[in-house]
Protein backbone atom coordinates (compact mmCIF):
# COMPACT_ATOMS: atom_id res chain seq x y z
CA UNK A 1 0.00 0.00 0.00
CA UNK A 2 1.68 3.22 -0.80
CA UNK A 3 1.84 6.43 1.28
CA UNK A 4 -1.19 8.14 -0.28
CA UNK A 5 -3.44 5.47 0.69
CA UNK A 6 -1.66 4.88 4.08
CA UNK A 7 -2.82 8.03 5.15
CA UNK A 8 -6.08 7.74 3.49
CA UNK A 9 -6.71 4.40 5.29
CA UNK A 10 -5.84 6.24 8.29
CA UNK A 11 -8.28 9.28 7.79
CA UNK A 12 -10.89 6.40 7.16
CA UNK A 13 -9.74 4.63 10.91
CA UNK A 14 -10.40 7.96 12.32
CA UNK A 15 -13.36 8.74 11.08
CA UNK A 16 -15.27 5.55 12.53
CA UNK A 17 -13.92 6.52 15.94
CA UNK A 18 -15.01 10.27 15.77
CA UNK A 19 -18.16 11.30 14.34
CA UNK A 20 -17.87 14.78 14.18
CA UNK A 21 -14.66 14.19 11.21
CA UNK A 22 -15.97 15.37 7.99
CA UNK A 23 -15.86 12.97 5.11
CA UNK A 24 -13.14 12.63 2.43
CA UNK A 25 -11.94 11.96 -0.98
CA UNK A 26 -10.74 8.49 -0.92
CA UNK A 27 -8.46 6.80 -3.49
CA UNK A 28 -10.19 3.77 -5.39
CA UNK A 29 -6.97 1.50 -4.33
CA UNK A 30 -8.35 1.49 -0.51
CA UNK A 31 -11.47 0.92 -1.40
CA UNK A 32 -10.60 -2.21 -3.59
CA UNK A 33 -8.07 -3.36 -0.91
CA UNK A 34 -11.02 -3.23 1.66
CA UNK A 35 -13.39 -4.78 0.13
CA UNK A 36 -11.10 -7.50 -1.57
CA UNK A 37 -11.41 -5.74 -4.72
CA UNK A 38 -15.12 -6.21 -4.55
CA UNK A 39 -15.20 -9.41 -4.19
CA UNK A 40 -18.59 -11.38 -3.88
CA UNK A 41 -18.21 -12.76 -0.74
CA UNK A 42 -18.12 -9.33 0.43
CA UNK A 43 -21.25 -8.34 -1.40
CA UNK A 44 -24.02 -6.95 1.16
CA UNK A 45 -26.66 -5.30 -1.50
CA UNK A 46 -27.69 -4.95 -4.82
CA UNK A 47 -30.26 -1.89 -6.24
CA UNK A 48 -31.00 -0.60 -9.82
CA UNK A 49 -27.78 1.60 -9.71
CA UNK A 50 -24.67 0.30 -7.70
CA UNK A 51 -23.80 -2.83 -5.66
CA UNK A 52 -22.59 -2.26 -1.96
CA UNK A 53 -19.62 -3.79 -0.12
CA UNK A 54 -18.94 -4.52 3.18
CA UNK A 55 -15.21 -2.86 3.70
CA UNK A 56 -13.22 -4.17 6.47
CA UNK A 57 -11.02 -1.75 8.35
CA UNK A 58 -9.22 -2.52 11.85
CA UNK A 59 -11.48 -0.18 13.75
CA UNK A 60 -14.67 -1.70 12.13
CA UNK A 61 -16.37 -2.36 9.36
CA UNK A 62 -17.86 -0.01 6.57
CA UNK A 63 -20.25 0.00 3.28
CA UNK A 64 -18.73 0.76 -0.11
CA UNK A 65 -21.79 1.76 -3.13
CA UNK A 66 -19.99 1.75 -6.19
CA UNK A 67 -22.43 2.68 -9.10
CA UNK A 68 -22.92 1.11 -11.85
CA UNK A 69 -21.04 2.54 -15.08
CA UNK A 70 -23.80 1.86 -17.30
CA UNK A 71 -26.28 4.26 -15.30
CA UNK A 72 -23.80 6.55 -14.24
CA UNK A 73 -25.12 10.27 -14.36
CA UNK A 74 -22.51 12.49 -13.55
CA UNK A 75 -25.14 15.68 -12.71
CA UNK A 76 -26.45 13.21 -10.32
CA UNK A 77 -23.64 11.42 -8.24
CA UNK A 78 -22.57 15.28 -7.28
CA UNK A 79 -25.87 16.14 -6.42
CA UNK A 80 -25.92 12.88 -4.03
CA UNK A 81 -22.47 13.96 -2.88
CA UNK A 82 -23.63 17.47 -2.06
CA UNK A 83 -26.83 16.45 -0.30
CA UNK A 84 -24.49 13.76 1.74
CA UNK A 85 -22.07 16.00 2.66
CA UNK A 86 -24.61 18.31 4.01
CA UNK A 87 -26.69 15.95 5.94
CA UNK A 88 -25.42 15.36 9.68
CA UNK A 89 -27.76 13.56 11.78
CA UNK A 90 -28.41 10.32 14.27
CA UNK A 91 -31.24 9.64 11.91
CA UNK A 92 -29.55 9.71 8.67
CA UNK A 93 -26.28 7.08 7.34
CA UNK A 94 -23.70 8.55 8.23
CA UNK A 95 -21.45 9.70 4.67
CA UNK A 96 -17.56 8.95 5.26
CA UNK A 97 -16.33 9.62 2.03
CA UNK A 98 -16.49 9.26 -1.89
CA UNK A 99 -14.04 8.41 -5.03
CA UNK A 100 -14.16 10.33 -8.33
CA UNK A 101 -12.29 7.95 -10.69
CA UNK A 102 -11.49 8.08 -14.25
CA UNK A 103 -8.23 6.33 -15.53
CA UNK A 104 -7.91 5.73 -19.84
CA UNK A 105 -7.60 2.45 -20.48
CA UNK A 106 -7.16 0.73 -24.37
CA UNK A 107 -10.30 -1.08 -25.14
CA UNK A 108 -11.10 -3.07 -28.50
CA UNK A 109 -13.41 -1.76 -30.59
CA UNK A 110 -15.08 -2.85 -34.21
CA UNK A 111 -11.20 -4.49 -34.51
CA UNK A 112 -9.24 -1.58 -33.15
CA UNK A 113 -7.53 -0.51 -30.16
CA UNK A 114 -9.16 2.80 -28.80
CA UNK A 115 -8.35 4.97 -25.74
CA UNK A 116 -11.78 4.52 -23.26
CA UNK A 117 -12.20 6.35 -20.29
CA UNK A 118 -13.16 4.18 -17.15
CA UNK A 119 -14.87 6.05 -14.45
CA UNK A 120 -15.34 4.43 -11.08
CA UNK A 121 -17.91 6.61 -8.47
CA UNK A 122 -18.03 4.82 -5.13
CA UNK A 123 -19.59 6.28 -1.93
CA UNK A 124 -18.35 4.90 1.46
CA UNK A 125 -20.80 4.97 4.26
CA UNK A 126 -20.96 3.52 8.36
CA UNK A 127 -22.04 0.03 8.20
CA UNK A 128 -25.63 -0.38 9.34
CA UNK A 129 -25.88 -4.31 10.62
CA UNK A 130 -29.51 -4.76 10.79
CA UNK A 131 -30.22 -4.34 7.43
CA UNK A 132 -32.82 -2.20 5.99
CA UNK A 133 -36.32 -2.02 7.20
CA UNK A 134 -38.25 -3.76 4.47
CA UNK A 135 -37.03 -6.94 6.41
CA UNK A 136 -38.65 -6.45 9.63
CA UNK A 137 -42.08 -5.39 7.86
CA UNK A 138 -44.54 -8.27 8.20
CA UNK A 139 -47.60 -9.12 9.72
CA UNK A 140 -47.85 -9.17 13.67
CA UNK A 141 -47.27 -12.80 14.85
CA UNK A 142 -43.49 -12.08 13.30
CA UNK A 143 -42.55 -8.11 13.70
CA UNK A 144 -41.38 -5.90 15.43
CA UNK A 145 -42.91 -4.78 18.98
CA UNK A 146 -45.06 -1.90 19.08
CA UNK A 147 -42.65 -0.25 21.02
CA UNK A 148 -40.16 -0.56 18.61
CA UNK A 149 -41.81 0.26 15.76
CA UNK A 150 -43.34 3.36 17.14
CA UNK A 151 -40.03 4.47 18.24
CA UNK A 152 -38.79 3.96 14.38
CA UNK A 153 -41.39 5.73 13.43
CA UNK A 154 -40.32 8.58 15.46
CA UNK A 155 -36.65 8.33 14.25
CA UNK A 156 -37.86 8.21 10.52
CA UNK A 157 -39.82 11.43 10.63
CA UNK A 158 -36.75 13.16 12.53
CA UNK A 159 -34.28 12.37 9.66
CA UNK A 160 -37.12 13.39 7.31
CA UNK A 161 -37.34 16.83 9.22
CA UNK A 162 -33.77 17.57 9.31
CA UNK A 163 -33.78 17.13 5.62
CA UNK A 164 -36.23 19.02 4.96
CA UNK A 165 -34.85 21.77 7.54
CA UNK A 166 -31.91 21.82 5.54
CA UNK A 167 -33.62 22.61 2.09
CA UNK A 168 -33.16 18.22 0.89
CA UNK A 169 -35.92 16.35 -0.60
CA UNK A 170 -35.09 12.66 -0.20
CA UNK A 171 -37.34 11.62 -3.16
CA UNK A 172 -37.19 8.26 -3.09
CA UNK A 173 -37.78 7.55 0.98
CA UNK A 174 -39.14 3.77 1.20
CA UNK A 175 -38.33 1.00 3.75
CA UNK A 176 -35.29 -0.50 1.47
CA UNK A 177 -34.02 3.29 2.27
CA UNK A 178 -34.50 3.03 5.76
CA UNK A 179 -31.14 1.07 7.73
CA UNK A 180 -31.16 -0.12 11.21
CA UNK A 181 -28.36 -0.07 13.41
CA UNK A 182 -27.39 -2.23 16.11
CA UNK A 183 -30.25 -0.77 18.43
CA UNK A 184 -32.60 -0.60 15.59
CA UNK A 185 -32.59 3.01 15.59
CA UNK A 186 -33.72 3.84 11.78
CA UNK A 187 -31.47 5.84 9.27
CA UNK A 188 -32.24 7.68 5.82
CA UNK A 189 -29.53 6.83 3.23
CA UNK A 190 -29.95 6.59 -0.57
CA UNK A 191 -29.46 10.51 -1.78
CA UNK A 192 -29.25 8.93 -5.40
CA UNK A 193 -32.29 11.47 -6.52
CA UNK A 194 -32.40 13.91 -4.17
CA UNK A 195 -32.57 17.33 -4.78
CA UNK A 196 -31.11 20.72 -2.59
CA UNK A 197 -32.88 23.84 -2.85
CA UNK A 198 -30.82 26.69 -3.03
CA UNK A 199 -31.34 29.12 0.27
CA UNK A 200 -35.04 30.92 -1.04
CA UNK A 201 -35.78 28.47 -3.21
CA UNK A 202 -38.85 26.84 -2.73
CA UNK A 203 -39.77 24.09 -5.32
CA UNK A 204 -38.17 22.88 -8.51
CA UNK A 205 -39.19 21.96 -11.65
CA UNK A 206 -39.36 18.01 -12.25
CA UNK A 207 -38.14 16.51 -15.43
CA UNK A 208 -40.00 14.53 -17.69
CA UNK A 209 -38.42 11.34 -16.70
CA UNK A 210 -40.09 10.71 -13.59
CA UNK A 211 -37.97 8.32 -10.85
CA UNK A 212 -38.87 6.97 -7.68
CA UNK A 213 -40.17 3.52 -6.75
CA UNK A 214 -43.97 3.14 -7.61
CA UNK A 215 -46.33 2.85 -4.66
CA UNK A 216 -43.64 5.43 -2.77
CA UNK A 217 -43.73 8.44 -5.63
CA UNK A 218 -45.76 11.09 -4.35
CA UNK A 219 -48.84 11.14 -7.15
CA UNK A 220 -48.55 14.99 -7.99
CA UNK A 221 -45.20 14.12 -9.49
CA UNK A 222 -46.85 12.51 -12.40
CA UNK A 223 -49.24 15.29 -12.88
CA UNK A 224 -46.42 17.72 -13.44
CA UNK A 225 -46.58 19.57 -10.20
CA UNK A 226 -43.27 20.76 -9.03
CA UNK A 227 -41.12 19.15 -6.06
CA UNK A 228 -42.03 21.08 -2.74
CA UNK A 229 -40.28 19.16 0.75
CA UNK A 230 -44.16 17.79 0.54
CA UNK A 231 -42.96 16.28 -2.03
CA UNK A 232 -41.68 13.27 0.70
CA UNK A 233 -44.60 13.37 3.28
CA UNK A 234 -46.88 10.70 0.97
CA UNK A 235 -43.88 8.19 1.00
CA UNK A 236 -43.62 8.90 4.82
CA UNK A 237 -47.69 8.09 5.13
CA UNK A 238 -46.83 5.05 3.00
CA UNK A 239 -43.93 3.92 5.18
CA UNK A 240 -45.89 4.27 8.38
CA UNK A 241 -48.82 2.65 7.50
CA UNK A 242 -46.91 -0.85 6.57
CA UNK A 243 -44.95 -0.42 10.02
CA UNK A 244 -48.01 -0.48 11.46
CA UNK A 245 -49.85 -3.09 9.61
CA UNK A 246 -46.90 -5.27 8.65
CA UNK A 247 -48.22 -4.96 5.05
CA UNK A 248 -46.88 -3.55 1.89
CA UNK A 249 -48.51 -0.95 0.10
CA UNK A 250 -51.46 1.00 1.51
CA UNK A 251 -54.50 -1.46 2.63
CA UNK A 252 -57.98 -0.79 3.31
CA UNK A 253 -58.62 1.33 5.56
CA UNK A 254 -61.10 -0.39 8.01
CA UNK A 255 -58.16 -3.52 7.94
CA UNK A 256 -55.99 -0.72 8.47
CA UNK A 257 -57.88 0.91 11.46
CA UNK A 258 -59.13 -2.79 12.57
CA UNK A 259 -55.99 -3.85 12.83
CA UNK A 260 -54.64 -0.81 14.67
CA UNK A 261 -57.18 -0.90 17.45
CA UNK A 262 -56.09 -4.48 18.14
CA UNK A 263 -52.14 -3.96 18.22
CA UNK A 264 -52.73 -0.99 20.58
CA UNK A 265 -55.82 -2.92 22.71
CA UNK A 266 -53.01 -5.55 23.30
CA UNK A 267 -50.17 -3.52 24.88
Amino acid sequence: MGCRDTAALNDLELMLLDETADPKALPLSLLKDITNDFSNDRQIGRGGFALVYQGVLESGTVAVKRLSDMCMDEKKFHGEVQCLMKARHKNIVRFLGYCADTQGNMLSYNGKLVMADVRQRLLCFEYMSKGSLRDYISDESCGLEWRKRYQIIIGICQGLNYLHENRIVHLDLKPENVLLDDNMVPKITDFGLSRYFEERQTSQSITSNISGTLGYIAPELYDGEKITIQSDIYSLGIIIIEILTGRKGCPDVEVYLRDGVKGWENH
